[in-house]
């Protein structure tokens, strides 16, 4: 296996994980949806949905933070390089490996962050359930 195509499994990866966490932070507040008060003005849920709904909120926003973050840093490191050190296209170099720890902070974060939420918004569909 050559290095580059572990790097590109890296990408292909994390791509697919960035996917699947936005996919399930929107079905996580689609179902909290379902159980909102019917009577309210607004959206008011069910008191034991709020902190899932916190934290699918909270995973969109560490979502977009991570691209916002990482278009930012890449984008300036190359106006960097393109401007301010003699590079072109074709020369190769290394990058500082601490660029990419805000992305990858960001990554791990909004990953992570949607477990606790689906595992409350689990047991409150379970205990509905037994009922």
């Amino acid at each position: 296996m050559k290095l580059e195509n572990a790097l590109e499994s890296y990408y292909y990866n994390t791509g697919k994980v960035s996917e699947a966490v936005r996919s399930l932070a929107l079905a996580g507040i689609g179902i909290i949806w379902v159980f909102r008060v019917p009577e309210s003005k607004g959206f008011e849920v069910v008191g034991d949905l709020y902190l899932p709904a916190a934290l699918f909120a909270i995973s969109l926003a560490l979502d977009l933070l991570h691209y916002v973050a990482g278009t930012v840093i890449w984008g300036t490191y190359h106006r960097y390089k393109e401007t301010r050190s003699n590079v072109d296209k074709e020369t190769e170099f290394l990058a500082p490996l601490w660029l990419n720890w805000p992305t990858n902070v960001l990554f791990w974060a909004k990953t992570i962050v949607i477990v606790p939420g689906f595992y409350v918004l689990i047991k409150f569909l379970i205990a509905g359930w037994r009922q």
